[in-house]
């Protein structure tokens, strides 16, 4: 459980940021991929866990992205061809599609394919990406500035106001406010 928030909100936010200077980024090295994926990574985790621990609110974790989606071709998605996208989903065929970002952030940590999608210019412009659960349906795309915006809107989500009630079943509900 997450008891001081602030210190996970400063991490997140140091993820995003770094998120977002990558998306000026025209020089790729190894390097720069794998701090794309361990940023998204742990930036995905933060969030979950902070909402959670009901330390951002239900509307930021549940705030729409918009993202195109792929459907696979029909061929088996495994280690040895999941490099393969092209082959493995119909790419001229996208539509415009809106997820919740707790269903994005849990699509990467549990991600299969993680992809970074580029401009013809060299600038990074999205992730594509799917679970081991999603991988024989569909490939997602998501603009990084999307990812970067949601993000930062979760860092700097700072709760001003809880209410607390017990359900029938016994349970504990929690619902928090924020300033923005």
């Amino acid at each position: 459980m997450i008891h001081d928030s602030s210190y996970w909100k400063d991490s997140l936010r140091k993820h995003a940021e770094i998120l977002e200077g990558k998306l000026e980024q025209r020089v790729w090295r190894e390097r720069s991929f794998s701090k794309i994926e361990q940023s998204v990574m742990l930036s995905c985790y933060i969030v979950r866990k902070l909402a959670e621990a009901k330390k951002i609110t239900d509307a930021k974790f549940q705030k729409s992205l918009r993202m195109q989606s792929y459907q696979a071709t029909g061929k088996i998605v495994d280690l040895l061809n999941n490099h393969r996208i092209e082959s493995l989903y119909q790419l001229g065929n996208g539509i415009s599609i809106t997820k919740p970002l707790s269903y994005v952030a849990n699509q990467l940590i549990h991600s299969f394919i993680f992809v970074p999608v580029f401009e013809p210019v060299g600038r990074i412009q999205g992730i594509a990406f799917n679970s081991d659960r999603s991988k024989n349906n569909e490939l997602y795309m998501l603009e990084l500035r999307s990812l970067v915006e949601a993000l930062a809107a979760c860092a700097d989500s700072y709760i001003t106001k809880a209410s607390y009630f017990r359900l029938d079943n016994g349970e504990l509900e929690v619902i928090v406010e924020d300033d923005l």
